[in-house]
This record gives C-alpha cells, sequence and structure tokens, in this order.
C-alpha cells in the first residue's frame, strides 16, 4: 500500500475528526455567549449590591432587576427576590419558598433576633425577612415574628400560618 492509499483511506476518520472539532468549537463559543447573557443584570448592578449577592448568594445568576421609586428588586434565578433601599441596604429578602442563608441571618440580624431564631431551632425555618423603621418582620415556616430592635421585643404577628 502506498502513501496515496493510505492517506485516501484516513481521509473520512480525519474529515470527521476536523468536523466534530468544528462542532465543539462553534457549541463552546455558543455556551460562553449565551451563559453570559445572564451576566448582564448582574454587571449593571451597584458594586454594593453585587457584593451581597456574592456574600450570600455566590454563584447564583441575576434573572432580572428594576428600580422605582429608588428602590432596587433584585429576582435571583429561581431563588430569592431582594430589595434594597435608596442608600443600597437591602430591606426586603423573600426567598420564594427557599430558607434565606444562615450566614445573612448571622450577619445581618441584631444579636438578640440571630439567638432567638436559633436557640428556637428556626436557623433553617426562615423564609422571608423585612425591616422597616427598625422593625424585622421574620417569616418562618408556620408562623410570622416582629422584631423591634429599639426594645428587643420579639411579637408573634401569627402563631400558625395556613398550610398551602
Amino acid at each position: 500500500m502506498d502513501i496515496h492509499e493510505r492517506y485516501s483511506k484516513q481521509k473520512p476518520f480525519v474529515r470527521g475528526m476536523i468536523k466534530g472539532a468544528i462542532v465543539a468549537v462553534v457549541l463552546m463559543i455558543a455556551g460562553l455567549l449565551f451563559s453570559g447573557c445572564g451576566n448582564d443584570d448582574y454587571d449593571h448592578l451597584p458594586r454594593e449590591i453585587q457584593t451581597f449577592l456574592n456574600t450570600y448568594y455566590p454563584g447564583q445568576g441575576v434573572s432580572t432587576f428594576q428600580e422605582s421609586a429608588g428602590t432596587i428588586t433584585v429576582n435571583l434565578d429561581n431563588s430569592a427576590t431582594l430589595i434594597f433601599n435608596p442608600s443600597l441596604i437591602w430591606i426586603s429578602v423573600n426567598g420564594n419558598g427557599n430558607v434565606l442563608p444562615r450566614q445573612f441571618l448571622f450577619d445581618q440580624f441584631p444579636s438578640p433576633l440571630y439567638d432567638y431564631i436559633e436557640t428556637t431551632d428556626n436557623l433553617d425555618e426562615v423564609f422571608s425577612a423585612v425591616r422597616n423603621a427598625g422593625i424585622y418582620t421574620i417569616t418562618f415556616h408556620n408562623y410570622i415574628i416582629d422584631y423591634n430592635s429599639v426594645s428587643e421585643e420579639i411579637t408573634p404577628v401569627t402563631e400558625t400560618l395556613p398550610v398551602q
């Protein structure tokens, strides 16, 4: 068998490899282009909100965000909805059925409130937190409390929530 015969026998194999390599490169480029689309919203967020997301929701993509009347609402992919005031401080974090990150609770709640949640074994039961003028409203799996950061009083808002 001469060199010409060997080359013509390998030609379909080589063509297949080249086509496969081209398809793989095209798919990788398309994947990079489309995966970057979700970062557009993240990249347009203020640095303080990006830091908040990196700290408490690392790797979580931003689905949408909007600014209205000075507040910024951020919707994470299949996860939480966060609202920030004009000073870029969170005023609402809703897990949308998911529990809020423990590190968020520890870092962002006043110590007496965090201690209450920890001692009642509810760290994995906090689904929503809203703060307004020193009042924290915390939604657990089946009840809601208010915490007054001035008086440090905890008041049940509802004893039990209806099961949905």
